[in-house]
């Protein structure tokens, strides 16, 4: 049985290490769409327009591009309203590497990338990311486009609003609620929730 023909969106480094689990899957990467395709070069075909004309010959997209910022952010979750509204599959995609706990549930087009543990009842939306060797609690809710960077730490209970960054290394304990459009910034510690549209960034004598 061949495999799966899936396209990548995307051409960074990002891209790369989706690309990387994708193969892992058992998935086969065989376009590129992008503005810059990078090291995906002698399979790239356009970017958008051409990845819509294209649409019916793949099986489906993952999704290899992430966010730094709201600007980032808002502009992924535009791509993901673009890809929704043009009926195109984007499968999950769980690194075997990865450590996935009882009652796991994992939506389209979400990322999931080496090291991560996931704790029983963890539930991660559609396009959310979740990054290399982070660790996410018990019950733990991250909503849609969320990213949660290298190493961060969400206690059980916790939720992630949408579109919300967590910065590398980033701990929010058990029970808080982080809204939408948070930023979290490197190294912070939330000890309590945080309401949309807030923006943290640590200071060495104090935590959030």
């Amino acid at each position: 049985m061949s495999q799966p023909k899936l396209a990548i969106l995307g051409g960074g480094g990002f891209a790369r290490e989706v690309a990387e689990v994708a193969r892992l899957c058992g998935f086969t990467i065989s376009a590129c769409y992008a503005i810059d395709p990078g090291t995906f070069a002698p399979i790239h075909r356009g970017y958008l327009d051409e990845l819509a004309a294209d649409a019916k010959e793949i099986d489906g997209v993952v999704f290899g591009i992430g966010a730094t910022d709201r600007r980032t952010l808002k502009r992924r979750m535009g791509l993901v309203t673009w890809l929704r509204d043009l009926g195109i599959a984007c499968p999950p995609l769980v690194s075997p590497r990865a450590v996935i706990s009882e009652h796991v549930s994992v939506g389209d087009g979400a990322f999931v990338a080496h090291g991560v543990v996931l704790s029983v009842g963890a539930k991660l939306s559609p396009f959310c990311v979740v990054n290399s060797g982070a660790i996410i609690g018990h019950d733990v809710h991250v909503a849609e486009n969320a990213i949660i960077a290298p190493g961060a730490f969400l206690g059980g209970g916790a939720s992630i609003g949408e579109s919300t960054l967590i910065g590398p290394l980033t701990k929010v304990l058990q029970e808080v609620a982080i809204g939408s459009d948070v930023i979290l910034g490197v190294g912070c510690t939330a000890l309590r929730s945080l309401p949309d549209g807030a923006t943290v960034w640590p200071r060495p004598d104090r935590t959030t």
